[in-house]
């Protein structure tokens, strides 16, 4: 604590154990211990935009159901104007994806949101009625007859892909510990990348978002 009062007299950056909250992890995660007086909360605390807690369907109700909630209530406002297709499909973009687009880059993505996520999408453009074009073709691009309409499964891979390139181009920053970790058991992540295996047999310790 002497460490964190110093740096705050360095930087002007005072630290309020009021306002901050501690959450024990790992072994540790039902330490019922208050650490430096810091409150330890059983509910989901929220970090940078996301909650967090050891409660997973606390942790999914917060950072995605809540906000598919919103989504479908900001594509309602625009329900009953008389858009077009390609309108309706920007609209999903910008008012629907764009909800949750920063909580699944960082957090691993249930199936039923995925599914609960489509279903408002496609319920938005066709104004709650049934499918009048096949949605493999929807997805399509432009150029191919589709409306580039956004698929939530595509996009969370792409996501979650995404984060391959940003270990390996700095694989020596601190944040890469903890993949690293979990990685260098099965012989690396270049290792697993130019290997052909089942992901069911790695090894079931590993974090899901891994």
């Amino acid at each position: 604590m002497n460490i964190v009062n110093l740096f705050g007299v360095l930087s002007g950056l005072q630290l309020s154990k009021k306002k901050t909250k501690a959450l024990w992890i790992g072994a540790s995660s039902k330490n019922k211990i208050e650490p430096l007086k810091f409150q330890c909360p059983k509910d989901p605390i929220k970090f940078l935009g996301t909650y967090l807690s050891h409660d997973a369907a606390a942790n999914n109700n917060n950072n995605f159901y809540v906000k598919i909630r919103k989504m479908e209530t900001k594509l309602n406002t625009w329900r009953s104007r008389d858009l077009t297709l390609f309108g309706r499909t920007i609209l999903a973009k910008s008012l629907g994806l764009s909800q949750l687009i920063f909580t699944a880059s960082m957090l691993s993505v249930p199936e039923t949101v995925i599914q609960q996520t489509q279903s408002k999408l496609f319920a938005f453009l066709w104004k709650n009625k049934r499918d009048k074009i096949k949605r493999q073709v929807l997805f399509c691009p432009l150029s191919k007859g589709g409306l580039s309409f956004p698929c939530f499964r595509t996009v969370v891979k792409a996501l979650r892909l995404s984060w391959i390139s940003r270990l390996l181009n700095n694989s020596h920053d601190t944040w890469t510990a903890i993949p690293n970790y979990y990685f260098d058991k099965h012989g690396g992540l270049l290792f697993l990348l130019n290997c052909n295996y089942s992901v069911e047999k790695l090894d079931r310790k590993i974090p899901l978002f891994y």
